[in-house]
């Protein structure tokens, strides 16, 4: 589970570094790949050990700043 869950955030940050433009799409795909990055950080914390999060955290070079700071990016659902 811990490579897997490696495996999607590895590929989320490196598709988020790919976000450069400037115009408003641009933009627009880089706050929603946020969102993204930060529904697979809380869904990874729900499932893995602490162990195994740390061990994520580590294998990413994600600070637990970082880290919190992508979860806080996550959308409401709509009501």
């Amino acid at each position: 589970m811990l490579a897997e869950w490696k495996t999607i955030l590895t590929n989320d940050l490196h598709a988020l570094k790919q976000l450069t433009g400037r115009d408003e799409m641009s933009r627009m795909r880089y706050v929603m790949k946020e969102q993204e990055i930060g529904q697979h950080c809380y869904q990874a914390g729900e499932i893995l050990t602490d162990k195994e999060l740390l061990l994520l955290k580590k294998a990413l070079s994600l600070t637990d700043q970082q880290w919190n700071s992508y979860k806080s990016k996550i959308r409401p659902a709509p009501e």
